[in-house]
């Protein structure tokens, strides 16, 4: 298993696209941490540690994006040095670039494809950004 005991937490407010996403990771081995409502996600965060990597949708509710979520998560020390990777249905030419510049590990597109996306989280793990082509 690619991911074998790998914490992932997972800021997703599709119920669809978190569905699809936890079952791909756990599929893969990882323990996925889930945040479905981003409410409060900082604490939940932190009371989660240690994670290694964090999935991050851009389109959230309450009025957040996914890059005021990333900004409070690199503010904080203990999180800091977590890879955060976009997951997003976002125009991938508008927004990895800016998610590039910003500091995130990586931008993959949804809808995902299970081998190309666990393959993708396996490389942020090992060291690897995750930009360019058709990550889906």
């Amino acid at each position: 298993m690619l991911l074998k005991q790998k914490r992932v937490f997972v800021v997703e407010d599709d119920p669809t696209n978190m569905a699809i996403i936890a079952t791909v990771l756990k599929d893969a081995g990882a323990l996925v941490i889930q945040d479905p409502w981003n409410y409060d996600t900082i604490e939940r965060l932190v009371q989660s540690l240690p994670v290694d990597v964090i999935l991050l949708d851009l389109m959230l509710r309450r009025g957040e994006s996914g890059y005021d979520i990333f900004d409070k998560i690199k503010s904080r020390s203990e999180l800091a040095p977590i890879p955060v990777v976009v997951v997003s249905a976002s125009d991938p030419g508008v927004e990895m670039n800016k998610a590039r510049d910003k500091g995130f590990k990586g931008y993959i597109a949804k809808p995902i494809r299970r081998a190309a996306f666990v393959q993708s989280i396996a490389a942020v793990l090992d060291g690897e950004p995750v930009w360019g082509g058709d990550f889906r």
